[in-house]
């Protein structure tokens, strides 16, 4: 890596850490996963009786962490690809939307050096947010009563899911980019979203990489694990696009 490229990074990273949408993503992130999760899993254990509880029970489908890892997935699931499409949308689409790529294309700096720290940025960013959430989860599980046995597992299993999850949001970078700007991004990550819930709900999931990890991570699945390349194939495919649009991006385009 070159001192340019390390300086481009740099510079990204710093507006990934000081943008009040990634505090805020990161935030509710944690807060979503930990209440659903953990909630849900109190609920199902201690009021079985309410509406709550019996819809908690029906999503833990095994005793013990491999219940409790499978629930957490669920929600991982779906808040990661939210919070993670609409950050990645953002680090691409407000530099058309404020017209700070103006000021991009006059730095010294290769555009796919640009392109390449936007994306390093998001994918350093999505690897702490996922470590937390494993973590955060695992602590509340331990807090639950659940044993010490298995929770090294379940710390990787969900670290595992969401990571894969975040990275195969990569497209949205790409799509905010031929859109000029985040709205398109962020309406690629509702549809993605949207469509995964649906498709998952008629039992499709297992053809579309954004649900496959979710099901990998059920007790009850017996989803082949070579398949949890797709969404890093979709991961690589959306950096590739990501890279060679900003290879060839003009001024004018914006």
């Amino acid at each position: 890596m070159t001192s340019r490229n390390r300086a481009a990074l740099s510079l990204e990273a710093r507006k990934l850490a000081r943008a009040p949408v990634a505090r805020v993503a990161t935030a509710a992130s944690l807060l979503l996963v930990l209440v659903t999760t953990a909630g849900g899993y109190a609920a199902a254990l201690h009021s079985g009786g309410t509406d709550m509880g019996r819809q908690a029970a029906a999503m833990i489908t095994a005793p013990g962490w491999d219940g409790y890892a499978g629930l957490a997935a669920t929600s991982v699931g779906i808040t990661n690809l939210l919070a993670v499409g609409i950050v990645m949308s953002w680090s691409i689409g407000r530099e058309f939307t404020d017209g700070t790529i103006v000021g991009l294309f006059a730095l010294p700096v290769p555009r796919t050096a640009i392109a390449d720290a936007k994306m390093c940025a998001a994918v350093c960013w999505l690897a702490l947010l996922a470590s937390a959430e494993s973590i955060l989860i695992t602590i509340s599980g331990l807090a639950l009563g659940l044993p010490w046995h298995g929770a090294a597992r379940t710390v990787l299993t969900i670290a595992l899911v969401a990571a894969l999850l975040s990275l195969s949001a990569l497209p949205v970078m790409w799509i905010a980019t031929a859109g000029r700007g985040y709205l398109a991004g962020i309406a690629a990550t509702l549809a993605i979203v949207v469509v995964t819930n649906v498709a998952a709900g008629f039992g499709l999931g297992q053809v579309l990489p954004w649900a496959i990890p979710v099901l990998w991570a059920n007790p009850d699945s017996a989803l082949d694990p070579l398949l949890l390349l797709a969404p890093l194939a979709v991961a690589l495919a959306g950096a590739f696009l990501t890279r060679r649009t900003w290879a060839r991006l003009e001024l004018g385009d914006s």
